[in-house]
């Protein structure tokens, strides 16, 4: 096992953790319950942790954590069954749920 990375909130290394899997990682989330034990512990002691299960995969979800972390940017795009526009972070349609086309 591997720590990759620790993150602000349960939520946040729970949304982490569901990206690794869907890319094939195996991970789990560690420390969720400690952040009323801040100030007794060091705060990166406390804070929701991401071990990999294998370290062969520690790298890719590092990578896979990285373009989770960047911004998304880019112009708003015009759905194709119902002409809903949608900001540029979206990949299905608000309105009728149509998958971005690539």
């Amino acid at each position: 096992m591997k720590l990759v990375a620790r993150a602000d909130h349960p939520l946040q290394a729970a949304i982490w953790a569901d990206t690794l899997r869907a890319a094939g990682i195996r991970c789990e989330v560690r420390n969720t319950t400690l952040s009323g034990a801040m100030g007794e512990i060091p705060f990166l002691e406390c804070a929701p942790q991401l071990w990999v299960l294998d370290e062969r995969d520690a790298e890719r979800a590092s990578e896979v954590l990285e373009q989770l972390r960047r911004p998304v940017t880019g112009a708003p795009w015009h759905c194709t069954e119902c002409g809903e526009e949608s900001e540029p972070q979206f990949g299905t349609c608000w309105k009728c749920g149509t998958v971005r086309p690539h």
